[in-house]
């Protein structure tokens, strides 16, 4: 069984428009998809006659951005109403341009109150049609320099902007923590959004916290009453799947599954995901 409950669009940070999504999926054969933007549904409003691109099921879905634990993360909700959905988001978030400016300050200031080298018109080089986000403009900015290397020790964050941010900018026991309390809802929101939109809670890509990733998991479970985890995702390891999919046995969660696809930004991340214990994990998309 092949599908993709977790890809982006242009509607946030993916590179593909909804048609160019739909034709894909139904080159690739998939059966089951859901096109989970951030902090927003737009996406479901621009969509005409998507049955003439894509033959099979489309999950509504969102991946709202929140503050939990000294740091952004996400939440995944499936089966929403998209009307009740928008409603909700009005007036949640500061636009996406205002955010993401305010962000690349923030980040330039850790850096440079940590020692890091940078180019002297950092500020001025971002290009957004190239990289959505700054931070990861100053983390490829950044490794031009090889002094820099004694300072950011941690291999992952040198090499990807995304393991960047949430190991360092993201780490609120780290010197370069950034404090976005300001910038996104709470948790607390954001699940209680979804709930109202009758839709199902899910927690992904869980590992990609680090070290925190279980006592962030293990904290959610405790203060929600999440559905299920995306125990499948491209950056969970075999070890981490066989793990996640016996907590969820354990605690009677569900199983989610997803690509987590951006587009041509991220070509090492392919559109669906494929396993033959699908049909029997995720009953409850049907």
């Amino acid at each position: 069984m092949k599908l993709d409950l977790h890809i982006h669009t242009n509607c946030s940070d993916g590179d593909d428009d909804w048609k160019t999504i739909l034709q894909e999926a139904e080159r690739q054969n998939l059966e089951i998809i859901s096109i989970t933007d951030h902090n927003n549904v737009d996406v479901y409003f621009k969509m005409q006659n998507p049955e003439k691109y894509f033959s099979g099921k489309i999950i509504k879905g969102i991946e709202p951005e929140c503050f939990y634990m000294g740091r952004c993360i996400e939440l995944l909700g499936y089966g929403i109403d998209i009307d009740k959905m928008h409603k909700s988001l009005e007036g949640l978030y500061m636009s996406i341009e205002e955010r993401l400016q305010i962000q690349f300050e923030r980040f330039h200031a850790s850096l440079v109150k940590n020692g890091i080298r940078l180019s002297p018109d950092v500020l001025n080089t971002w290009d957004r049609e190239k990289e959505y986000y700054g931070g990861h403009h100053l983390r490829d900015d950044l490794t031009k320099y090889p002094e820099n290397r004694k300072i950011i020790t941690d291999e992952e964050a040198w090499n990807s902007g995304v393991q960047f941010y949430r190991n360092y900018f993201g780490n609120s026991a780290s010197s370069f923590y950034v404090d976005e309390s300001d910038l996104f809802p709470s948790t607390a929101t954001i699940y209680k959004l979804i709930k109202q939109a009758g839709g199902l809670v899910f927690i992904p890509h869980i590992f990609a916290y680090a070290k925190h990733s279980i006592s962030i998991l293990e904290s959610l479970l405790k203060e929600f009453q999440i559905d299920g985890i995306e125990c499948f995702h491209h950056t969970h390891t075999p070890e981490q799947i066989e793990f996640l999919l016996d907590f969820c046995k354990k605690r009677n969660l569900l199983v989610s599954a997803g690509s987590d696809y951006h587009g041509s930004s991220r070509p090492h991340v392919k559109l669906g995901v494929e396993d033959a214990r699908f049909k029997e994990l995720l009953k409850w998309i049907k």
